[in-house]
Order: structure tokens, then C-alpha cells, then sequence
């Protein structure tokens, strides 16, 4: 587990460091973007890191899209005749 979080910090300490004049000069929306970014990927880290087994993407996808898929699918079924 400690190679894991090494790991994990030598690539966020590479990605901050490399982004961070960028992120001065950019405007509000961006910095916003990018930080969500970071928190998305601080999440799947620590699920990562602790096998927590904490929900992931494929359970976000399941919940916004399962209901829409299946109201598209009774919407397009049609009876034969």
C-alpha cells in the first residue's frame, strides 16, 4: 500500500506542478473545471487506496441513465399487429 501512495503522490505532485502557471492565468470557469477534475480523481484514488469499494463510475452511470434508456426503449417498442 505504501507503493501505491507514493505513487499517487508523485503523480499529483507532477500534475499540480505542471499546471499551476496555467491555473494563475486562467479564468474562474476553468479553475473550477479543473478542480472538479481533482476531486473526481482524489475520490477514485482513495477507493483505489483503501478498497472501499465506495461506488464508481459505472454506478453513476447506471443511476442517471437506466430510467431515460428504459422510458427511449417502452417509447420505441411498438406491438405487432
Amino acid at each position: 500500500m505504501q507503493e501505491k501512495i507514493i505513487v499517487l503522490l508523485i503523480v499529483y505532485i507532477l500534475a499540480l506542478s505542471a499546471d499551476v502557471i496555467k491555473l494563475r492565468n486562467s479564468p474562474l470557469r476553468g479553475r473550477i473545471i479543473y478542480l472538479g477534475i481533482m476531486v473526481i480523481t482524489l475520490y477514485f484514488s482513495a477507493d483505489y487506496l483503501l478498497k472501499a469499494e465506495l461506488p464508481d463510475l459505472h454506478t453513476f452511470a447506471d443511476l442517471l441513465f437506466t430510467k431515460p434508456a428504459r422510458m427511449i426503449v417502452e417509447f420505441l417498442r411498438v406491438e405487432p399487429t
